[in-house]
């Protein structure tokens, strides 16, 4: 990580410094997700917003790639969920990819699995239900959760690690290794 002042240890971070570094890889991924260099941009430039949004939380990331890249997949995921609804967008997608195209299967079975998890995810007890929200859906570590809520992080871990066993318990036999391949992509980035 780069700092401003390299002379002292955690001083403010060089957001344009991170921007540099990271932005051509990002927009790769991006480009493998949402097929378009436009959408593929707007969606990098939005994570590097959020980024600039909390750059005093930069010094708590353990690792700002991995941060990076789970920002932007999830705007790019929510991105292409808002497209797939438009008629317009999901012909160019499909015109994107060969019939038999492995990336279409698996975003097909990843789109279904989503679906599985919403419900599942909306069935948990009350408590549980926002501790694994926030994690997962806000990316924020077990500390942050638990100083919003007011509980301990060993009780978020708890929470986490029982939603999880819920939910492998919920979904089908085929979608196990997506769902833990996603869990474990969550909680080790």
């Amino acid at each position: 990580m780069r700092y401003k002042d390299s002379s002292e240890k955690k001083t403010e971070w060089d957001v344009s410094a991170i921007y540099e570094e990271h932005w051509a890889a990002l927009f790769k991924q991006m480009m493998r997700i949402l097929l378009d260099e436009d959408e593929a941009a707007d969606v990098v430039q939005q994570t590097f917003l959020d980024l600039l949004e909390m750059k005093e939380k930069i010094p708590e990331i353990k690792s700002i790639k991995s941060f990076l890249f789970i920002m932007s997949r999830n705007i790019a995921f929510k991105k292409l969920r808002r497209n797939l609804a438009n008629a317009t967008y999901l012909d160019f997608y499909a015109g994107q990819y060969k019939e038999e195209s492995p990336i279409l299967e698996e975003w097909i079975v990843f789109k279904e699995l989503n679906q599985v998890l919403e419900i599942e995810i909306d069935k948990l007890p009350p408590k549980m239900k926002e501790v694994f929200i926030l994690s997962r859906n806000y990316d924020m570590s077990y500390i942050e959760i638990a100083r919003k809520l007011n509980i301990s992080d060993k009780t978020v871990k708890k929470q986490i690690s029982n939603a999880i066993k819920i939910l492998r318990l919920k979904v089908d036999k085929e979608y196990q290794p997506l769902l833990l391949a996603l869990i474990i992509t969550d909680i080790l980035f």
